[in-house]
């Protein structure tokens, strides 16, 4: 085992989906992971203590004080903020977690699970507020490493997740064609939608813990599969056995349906069909670190049948 492995990682809402999976590759790669989560005796929190994770409870709502406590001895930070639990204070939490972490003399390196910013992007032409906010926490991150080099930062963007499609997107039997399914979304038909199984963040975050210096600064955008409407539904084809046509629903009208964030979410696909959901980043990142799933693999891996 390297030297690597003995660092102490603290996972932050390690119970959420994003959280659960990176705790448990941590574990798996050999660390000392320290679970924290708002709960300690959920199922999932549970499960992770039954892994040899250290749980604690603590979240971004806390105290500095709280926090800093949660941190003794911690080298590593994956700090994951989560917009649909704070929303509008997901800035605020980002910040007092950065510089709770600052003053634990221990930590090192902080890995940011973060989000490109829509609005600089496109120079304001769209705002989508759970990628706007993570990236302003971002900002900061960045200036407090640039003020103290030895607390070094590294960030990575995830896309759309493939789990979505068992989620808000799961294909609909279609009510005039017998047999036959819909994937409808947002998205332009010609337009490709960047996707990543939630389950590749894990490895991605052991390989750039693994490696500070090299991704000191660093964005690594997790590209896992690139693929038009058409193309998806394609691969739902095969691996199904099922037919599975593609249905642009246009952004205006996706903002009427009545689910929160419709609004948001019909935002957040216009950026992906202007600009994508990395921009000019460099995509070839995260494959470098590990092999990243397909989304046929990832049907198949999880088994996945229609409703």
């Amino acid at each position: 085992m390297s030297n690597n492995k003995n660092k102490l990682v603290t996972v932050v809402d390690s119970t959420s989906e994003v959280g659960d999976f990176v705790t448990r590759a941590l574990l798996k790669e050999g660390y000392k992971v320290r679970a924290l989560t708002r709960n300690i005796e959920s199922n999932a929190a549970k499960a992770l203590k039954n892994l040899d994770a250290e749980v604690v409870k603590c979240s971004d709502t806390d105290s500095p004080a709280n926090i800093q406590a949660a941190l003794i001895d911690t080298e590593v930070i994956f700090y994951p903020t989560n917009f649909w639990s704070s929303f509008e204070k997901e800035v605020e939490y980002g910040i007092k977690f950065v510089d709770a972490a600052l003053s634990v003399k221990t930590v090192k390196h902080y890995v940011f699970h973060g989000l490109i910013s829509c609005k600089t992007v496109s120079n304001d032409k769209y705002s989508v507020p759970h990628f706007d906010l993570k990236y302003r926490v971002e900002q900061h991150l960045r200036k407090v490493s640039k003020e103290n080099p030895n607390f070094i930062s590294s960030f990575i963007y995830s896309p759309f997740y493939m789990q979505n499609f068992s989620s808000i997107f799961t294909p609909k039997r279609s009510t005039t064609i017998n047999g036959t399914y819909t994937i409808s979304m947002p998205l332009e038909e010609s337009k490709p939608l960047d996707m990543v199984d939630i389950k590749d963040i894990g490895p991605i975050v052991a390989g750039i813990i693994a490696n500070p210096s090299k991704y000191s600064g660093v964005v690594v955008p997790l590209a896992g599969e690139k693929l038009t409407g058409d193309q998806i539904c394609q691969v739902f084809t095969k691996v199904t056995g099922k037919q599975v046509k593609y249905n642009y629903i246009p952004p205006a009208t996706f903002r009427t349906f009545a689910f929160p964030y419709a609004n948001e979410i019909a935002s957040m696909f216009q950026f992906f069909s202007e600009f994508g959901a990395f921009n000019d980043l460099d995509t070839t990142l995260a494959s470098s670190i590990h092999k990243l799933t397909s989304l046929e693999d990832y049907l198949i891996s999880t088994k996945f049948r229609f409703e």
